[in-house]
C-alpha cells in the first residue's frame, strides 16, 4: 500500500512540475508556416525600402544599380529566384534618398506600425537608431557575419556595431555599390610620372616601401616648373590627409590601451601619426601640396596642376564626371604606411557608408528577412571571388589590374572616422596649424573622454562581441 501511495505522489508530482513549466512558456503564435528547414515561407510578403546613393540621390535605382545596366538586370534576375526559391514576395519600395527612406523608417519605429521588413540607406541615417537599442534586430546570430567577403570587415562596419551585436550590414560581394562610396585614395597623373621619367609608384605598394618617408621623397620629385607655372606633387584637404595618416599607423579611431577604450588618437601611434602628418604638411612638404584647393576638386589632376590627389572612392568612380572617366592614364595608391602598421594592410577612413542594411524590429519576421538578405546578397555569378571583381574592376573601370586590387584593400580596411560626432576636428587641427600634437591633444582630451564614454566605449565592445578582440 505504502509503495503504491508513494507511485502515486511521485506522478503527481511530475504532472505538477510539467504543467508548472508549461504555464511559463508563452504562447507562439508563427507569422507564416514555413517548411521544416525555413526554406518555405508560404508566400510571406516582405516589404524593403531601398534608397541610391548620395552620388546618384537624382535617379531611380534597382537595388542600387541604374535602371537598364547590367547590374541592375542581373539583381532583379536574383530578386525573382529569390521569391521563386523562399516562396515569398518582396516589395521593393524604391527612392533616389536615404533621408526620405530613414524619415519614413524613423516614423514607422516611432509608431510601433510596420513598414519596412528591410531597409538599405545611408549608414550615417541609421547610426543614431543603432545606438538608441531596440529599434533593430542583432544579425549576429542570423546571418554569417564572419563571412567578410560577403557582409563587410568590422572596419568597414563600425558605425552598426553597437554594446553587444551588429546591427546592419553592407553588400560587400556586389560590385560597384559600395565602390562609389567608401573611403580615400591617392589619384595618380600617370602621363606626368612618365614625363618625369619616375618609378610607377604602384611599384612602391608593390614592394612594401610606400612609407611616409617615400611619400616625403615623391612629393619633392614630383613638384616642377612648367612654362612658368608650378605643378605640384599633391592636392589634399587638411582633414582627408590628418585622418588617413592616423590610420595609416594602424592606427583605429576606438582602440583598447591599458585596460580602457581609447580614442587611437591618445595612443603612442596615434600621436606619431599625427605629429608626422604635421611636418608633412606644414614644414618638409609645404611647398610641393598645391595651396587652397577646394576639397575633392578633381580638376586640378585632369589639368595637370598635380600629379596626386587624395580623393574620395566617389570622386574617383561614383558618376559619369568622375576622374575614372576624364583621364586617359589615371592610377591609384592607398595611403602610405607608418612604421606601426602591418606591412601591405592599407587603411583608410570613412564618414558614411550607402547601401547599409537593417532589420528593423517590427519587421514581420525577423528570421524570414535575413533569409532574403542573406539569398539576395550572394555574389554574382562570374563574381564570387575578390580575384574576380578585380579583373572586372580591371575591365570596365581601371587601367592596371593593381589599381583594382588596391581599390578594394583600402575599402576593406576603411574604418568610420566618427566624423558627425565631431571626432575628426582635434585630428585635423593637428594639420591645419603649427600647434604641437601633444598639447592640442591635452587640451582637447575632456572632449574626447566624452566622445569615448558616448560612443568609442560601446561601439568598441560591439566589435570585441562579434569578431573577437
Amino acid at each position: 500500500m505504502k509503495k503504491i501511495v508513494r507511485i502515486f505522489v511521485l506522478v503527481l508530482s511530475i504532472l505538477f512540475v510539467l504543467c508548472a513549466c508549461q504555464s511559463e512558456q508563452p504562447e507562439v503564435v508563427p507569422e507564416y508556416n514555413p517548411s521544416a528547414d525555413g526554406s518555405d515561407l508560404d508566400g510571406l510578403e516582405l516589404v524593403w525600402g531601398f534608397s541610391m546613393s548620395r552620388y546618384n540621390e537624382g535617379v531611380d535605382n534597382v537595388f542600387g544599380y541604374i535602371p537598364g545596366t547590367a547590374f541592375a538586370d542581373q539583381a532583379l534576375e536574383r530578386k525573382k529566384a529569390v521569391e521563386s526559391d523562399l516562396n515569398c514576395t518582396i516589395t521593393v519600395d524604391n527612392d533616389s534618398s536615404s533621408y526620405v527612406i530613414g524619415d519614413r523608417l524613423n516614423a514607422s519605429l516611432a509608431s510601433g506600425s510596420r513598414l519596412y521588413d528591410l531597409a538599405t540607406c545611408d549608414s550615417s541615417i541609421l547610426r543614431n537608431l543603432v545606438r538608441g537599442g531596440g529599434y533593430f534586430i542583432g544579425l549576429s546570430s542570423l546571418l554569417d557575419v564572419q563571412n567578410t567577403d560577403k557582409w563587410g570587415t568590422p572596419s568597414m562596419l563600425q558605425m552598426m556595431l553597437w554594446e553587444n551585436d551588429l546591427y546592419g550590414v553592407v553588400p560587400f560581394a556586389w560590385p560597384d555599390l559600395l565602390y562609389s562610396t567608401t573611403g580615400h585614395i591617392f589619384a595618380v597623373n600617370e602621363s606626368l610620372i612618365s614625363q618625369l621619367a619616375q618609378t610607377d609608384p604602384r611599384e612602391y605598394v608593390e614592394n612594401l616601401t610606400w612609407n611616409w618617408d617615400k611619400l616625403e621623397e615623391v612629393l619633392e620629385a614630383y613638384t616642377y616648373q612648367d612654362a612658368g607655372r608650378t605643378i605640384y606633387g599633391m592636392q589634399c584637404h587638411d582633414a582627408y590627409f590628418a585622418m588617413n595618416m592616423f590610420l595609416s599607423n594602424g592606427v583605429a579611431f576606438s582602440a583598447y590601451e591599458d585596460g580602457k577604450v581609447v580614442c587611437g588618437a591618445y595612443t603612442d601611434a596615434g600621436r606619431v601619426a599625427l605629429e608626422r602628418a604635421r611636418q608633412i604638411y606644414n614644414e618638409t612638404c609645404k611647398d610641393y601640396i598645391y595651396p587652397d584647393a577646394h576639397t575633392n576638386d578633381g580638376s586640378y589632376l585632369v589639368n595637370g596642376d598635380v600629379v596626386m590627389l587624395v580623393t574620395g572612392h566617389g570622386g574617383l568612380i561614383g558618376t559619369e564626371s568622375a576622374l575614372l572617366y576624364q583621364m586617359d592614364n589615371i592610377g591609384v595608391l592607398p595611403f602610405p604606411q607608418g612604421p606601426n602598421a602591418t606591412p601591405g594592410v592599407y587603411a583608410s577612413y570613412y564618414e558614411q557608408i550607402a547601401y547599409t542594411t537593417s532589420i528593423p524590429v517590427n519587421t514581420v519576421d525577423s528570421q524570414a528577412a535575413a533569409l532574403v538578405l542573406d539569398a539576395m546578397f550572394e555574389p554574382f555569378e562570374g563574381l564570387e571571388t575578390k580575384d574576380d571583381i578585380a579583373d572586372y574592376l580591371t575591365d570596365q573601370v581601371f587601367f592596371d589590374k593593381r589599381d583594382a586590387e588596391i581599390f578594394i584593400e583600402t575599402i576593406a580596411n576603411t574604418e568610420y572616422g566618427f566624423f558627425w560626432e565631431g571626432g575628426r576636428s582635434v585630428i585635423e587641427s593637428a594639420v591645419s596649424g603649427n600647434d604641437n600634437v601633444s598639447t592640442l591633444l591635452e587640451s582637447q582630451e575632456s572632449i574626447y573622454d566624452q566622445l569615448v564614454e558616448d560612443y568609442l566605449e560601446s561601439h568598441y565592445a560591439g566589435r570585441v562581441a562579434v569578431y573577437g578582440e
